[in-house]
């Protein structure tokens, strides 16, 4: 190995990382907003079902990534030498079962009791109806189908029915539930406030962010698909964590961002509340102020239509 090399297997590790960790992300959270109540789409939100194209696009190619850097890192470490990983293409299935059937390098120190139970490849009641939703998209019969569609005859437009499916089977926790509410109340709560201080027109932009709407059964599908790049990024991190001196501590990378229960992942990164018991009490006082006004507006109105009558 010439004296570049360790410096361009490092580089090349950390930037691969974070390019995977931000599209997985991406993709996550873009998911939460795919609806999938008939009445909803019955009353034209098929506008907003490209959303599902684009967070599957996003988290089908960061979960590949993932699983090639954990089996690329944990063949290295035991090895010394990087595997050929195209073979694997985008067959998701056989990327998940590959990191599955990988065992810690022996230089591995031994993991914490935390990563001891994400180092288990979760069951989940979605699969293997899940796996094959992913694989069938990243392979390009879900990413080009609506393509296909255009000359092709017998074309399948599946991915919007599969999700939907999925969905309906789908549940959330009361916790996630509870921060479905306050991310709502968030929203509300700031655009009230922006509103009163003359910034309605500024602060649209912002408030589009945070208005985006999340459907709780497309939530009950993300955390699922979090669950598989979870246990990943642990098979990743243990991989990478003092086995070889040509490896990054490639935890550094994921674990902020994926080492978490779902819940927590959830209030972190999709709604992105800081700490929600401070979040529920600044809204307390907030929602005061916004009754307030409400109340006094009201009486306003009253007292115009008085002297109107």
């Amino acid at each position: 190995m010439n004296g570049n090399m360790p410096q361009v297997i490092w580089e090349s590790l950390v930037v691969e990382t974070q390019f995977a960790t931000e599209l997985t992300l991406t993709g996550l959270r873009r998911l939460c907003a795919v609806p999938t109540d008939p009445e909803l789409v019955k009353w034209g939100s098929r506008d907003l079902n490209y959303a599902l194209h684009v967070g599957m696009y996003s988290y089908s190619s960061g979960l590949e990534r993932l699983c090639k850097l954990a089996i690329a890192c944990n063949v290295y470490a035991t090895t010394g030498e990087f595997p050929r990983l195209r073979d694997y293409s985008h067959r998701i299935g056989a990327l998940i079962d590959a990191v599955e059937a990988l065992s810690p390098p022996t230089t591995a120190p031994d993991p914490s009791e935390r990563e001891t139970e994400y180092l288990v490849r979760p069951l989940d009641d979605l699969d293997p109806e899940l796996v094959g939703t992913v694989e069938r998209f990243a392979s390009g019969a879900g990413r080009y189908e609506h393509l296909d569609a255009l000359w092709k005859d017998d074309a399948e437009i599946n991915t919007y029915n599969e999700w939907s499916a999925l969905a309906g089977r789908a549940s959330v926790s009361k916790e996630v539930r509870r921060l479905i509410s306050l991310k709502d109340a968030m929203a509300h709560a700031i655009g009230s406030e922006l509103a009163d201080d003359g910034l309605e027109s500024t602060a649209r932009t912002v408030m589009e962010d945070l208005e985006l709407p999340m459907y709780e059964p497309s939530v009950g599908v993300v955390l699922s698909l979090f669950r598989k790049v979870r246990w990943v990024s642990t098979i990743l991190n243990v991989a990478t964590y003092y086995t070889d001196p040509d490896l990054p501590i490639l935890g550094e990378v994921v674990s902020p961002t994926f080492i978490h229960t779902s819940a927590d992942f959830f209030n972190y990164h999709i709604a992105r509340i800081s700490d929600d018991a401070v979040v529920e009490e600044e809204l307390g006082e907030v929602f005061e102020r916004i009754n307030a006004r409400e109340a006094e507006s009201d009486e306003e109105d009253l007292d115009g239509n008085r002297i109107e009558d």
